[in-house]
């Protein structure tokens, strides 16, 4: 009995909610400004050293969204989730789990799950949808946050999928979400800051007697990379005391494993979802439709393309428009290759993610009508 995406959603800052769009031009701004480092060296950056289409060469960034400051990650995963349950036809009384993936969180406790559940019970109570005991009643589920960094909503994904495939689970569907408001934890004076968005996604999972589905889902982490990309100053650590909050990453090592798992993870997940009980046809490499990776940058595609003699076309890419918005990028990716068309009945479609821990995820999906 296999577990099946029947509703996603997303919510971008300036367009679902306040915030705005950041152009090239302003994130040179905000860098030269705080005379933000060049990398592999001890010197600022010159206004004549860093353009816009140095940026967009570097990174393949163009623009990315920023949540305006009154904004929180708790209320972009709300718009999300609300977006993906408008989308499976469902209600919040219908869902028996949420779980939000997020590096971002907008608290340590309560987590931004229960946050969420928290302004969805007070808007049903304000509205009179339902009055505090119903509110009580109905939401009484369960919900937690998952720190994988920017795998974090894929691995929400399988905790959601794994509850579900329980034989004393009542509920038919679960709730992941994965969001992020990256902006608020940058150090300026890092030039790292122009890579990073904010967002969020969204998925309604769902119990099926379908064949389709999720087929299989890898997770894992090489922990050896732990120090090649960490948050500063977002945790209990001594040696973060009034510190600065930011992301750092080592990022010529990172991409040499990104690249190196990228391909790894692609075939691995054919042979083990081939190799799985019950798996009624053989999968071969070119039967997969659509490849939506982690948004890190856009110089990570063209490698295992070549390596692995894929159609660069088959990987979507939308990092130009919104940055790396870490585990909500997946996600993010997901709603606008739908709306695009790119993505239809029967299709075979494999995420692949990967972040700080070092965590690595993929998960192949057959693509249902809904």
């Amino acid at each position: 009995m296999p577990v099946s995406i029947v509703g996603v959603g997303k919510c971008l800052p300036g367009v679902d909610l306040p915030g705005r769009v950041v152009t090239n031009e302003e994130i040179i701004e905000i860098l030269l400004a705080n005379k933000a480092i060049k990398p592999g060296t001890d010197k600022p950056w010159g206004p004549e050293e860093l353009t816009p289409q140095r940026i967009e060469d570097l990174i393949g960034v163009k623009e990315r969204h920023w949540a305006a400051r009154d904004q929180n990650t708790s209320d972009l995963a709300l718009v999300a989730a609300e977006a993906a349950l408008q989308d499976a036809q469902i209600g919040w009384e219908d869902v028996g789990m949420l779980i939000v993936g997020t590096s971002s969180p907008e608290s340590f406790y309560p987590s931004t799950a229960c946050l969420v559940l928290n302004k969805i019970a007070k808007r049903k109570i304000v509205s009179g949808v339902w009055t505090e005991r119903e509110a009580k009643e109905k939401l009484r589920i369960q919900a937690s946050d998952v720190l994988a960094a920017c795998t974090s909503s894929i691995y929400a994904i399988d905790i959601v999928k794994n509850s579900l495939l329980q034989g004393d689970n009542e509920y038919e569907y679960g709730l992941a979400v994965g969001a992020e408001v990256m902006s608020r934890v940058l150090d300026f004076s890092d030039t790292n800051a122009d890579l990073w968005g904010d967002g969020a996604g969204a998925v309604v999972l769902k119990r099926t007697n379908s064949k389709a589905g999720i087929i299989w889902t890898s997770l894992g982490s090489d922990s050896w990379g732990a120090e090649l990309a960490y948050s500063r100053g977002m945790g209990t650590s001594s040696h973060y005391i009034n510190t600065s909050p930011n992301v750092f990453i080592k990022g010529h090592e990172v991409q040499k494993f990104v690249l190196k798992i990228m391909c790894e993870l692609i075939t691995k997940t054919i042979e083990q979802a081939n190799s799985s009980p019950g798996r009624y046809k053989k999968i071969k490499l070119d039967d997969i439709s659509l490849f939506i990776c982690h948004q890190a940058n856009s110089r990570i595609f063209d490698f295992p393309a070549k390596k692995l003699k894929i159609p660069i076309e088959k990987f979507y890419i939308n990092v130009d428009r919104r940055g790396n918005t870490s585990s909500a990028s997946v996600l993010i990716a997901l709603c606008e290759a739908l709306d695009e068309g790119r993505i239809k009945e029967g299709d075979l479609i494999m995420f692949i993610s990967f972040g700080g821990g070092l965590t690595w995820a993929s998960m192949l999906v057959e693509w249902e009508k809904r």
